[in-house]
């Protein structure tokens, strides 16, 4: 296990216990999170060392690595995946309408292939060697393996993170090459949960969000847009993510009761998008743009 010193934010050795919860998807084994006492950024402490960060990957659950439709679940899901896709582009060709656009963590290239349909031209890293092989075969996209952007060169228009900065372990450098890769008119996505939605708080420590220890950070409003000023970049957007919140309750009503509770999920998840809506709190998962500072 290796223990995080300092704050990834504002580099704060004050930290408190927030939550203690567990991997329910692969070990069941016992983490925690901590909340830093000056600038209240709550990120997994301790955590798997890199070399052992892999092993809690490896599970049956995590089906945004396949296409598979084996059962009403996975056939919601994979649904809800296109009308994401369609969604994510639309927001995409808002500020471009093609380009260069790096998607960091493409999975099973879906996103990518809308954008090469749109004549974009395209690259994508994805560790998964699982999702990897299914992008370059079902889709023919250029897909890399190393996750190591220093290796990257070149400039893109748009650089996207689909709920993929929560799991990478150098937070700041990885920001930092961000801007690095980006055109100066570019600019990047990010997708990340929301620790201050309803489903959050109703949830607690069953929380299918936190998902232990493969995130690494959980990410308010205050904390992501404070790690990017941090990097010279200014927020232009936000955007809810609605179909998350359902997504969500599910596999937390099955980490509390051992049964996804369909009807009751989608109650849940109909109060958080209402939080998302009226109050200040958010949804369960959010879209923030980020461009460089003027």
């Amino acid at each position: 296990m290796k223990f995080i010193k300092y704050c990834p934010i504002c580099n704060s050795e004050s930290f408190e216990t927030y939550m203690k919860s567990k991997d329910f998807s692969v070990s069941k084994e016992d983490f925690c999170i901590v909340r830093c006492l000056e600038c209240n950024f709550h990120f997994t402490n301790p955590r798997p060392s890199n070399k052992e960060l892999g092993k809690y990957y490896i599970s049956d659950h995590y089906i945004s690595h396949n296409n598979t439709r084996n059962n009403l679940f996975e056939k919601a899901y994979q649904l809800v995946r296109k009308i994401s896709i369609r969604t994510k582009y639309n927001l995409v060709s808002k500020f471009f309408n093609r380009g260069r656009i790096l998607d960091i963590g493409c999975g099973t290239g879906d996103f990518l292939q809308k954008c090469n349909e749109k004549k974009w031209s395209t690259k994508g890293i994805e560790p998964s060697e699982i999702a990897r092989i299914q992008a370059i075969k079902n889709h023919n996209l250029e897909v890399d393996e190393d996750t190591d952007l220093k290796k990257l060169n070149g400039e893109f228009d748009i650089i996207t993170m689909w709920h993929v900065l929560e799991h990478v372990t150098e937070l700041n450098t990885t920001v930092a090459e961000l801007k690095r890769l980006l055109s100066n008119e570019g600019k990047t996505i990010i997708a990340v949960p929301n620790l201050e939605s309803f489903d959050s708080s109703y949830y607690k420590n069953y929380w299918a969000a936190y998902d232990l220890p493969i995130h690494l950070y959980h990410f308010s409003k205050t904390s992501i847009i404070k790690l990017f000023e941090n990097h010279g970049f200014s927020l232009i957007k936000m955007k809810g993510m609605k179909f998350d919140s359902f997504y969500v309750s599910m596999l937390s009503e099955e980490h509390r009761t051992g049964n996804k509770n369909f009807f009751k999920s989608l109650i849940i998840g109909s109060i958080s998008n209402l939080f998302g809506i009226f109050t200040k709190r958010g949804f369960s998962s959010t879209i923030y743009v980020f461009e460089k500072k003027k």
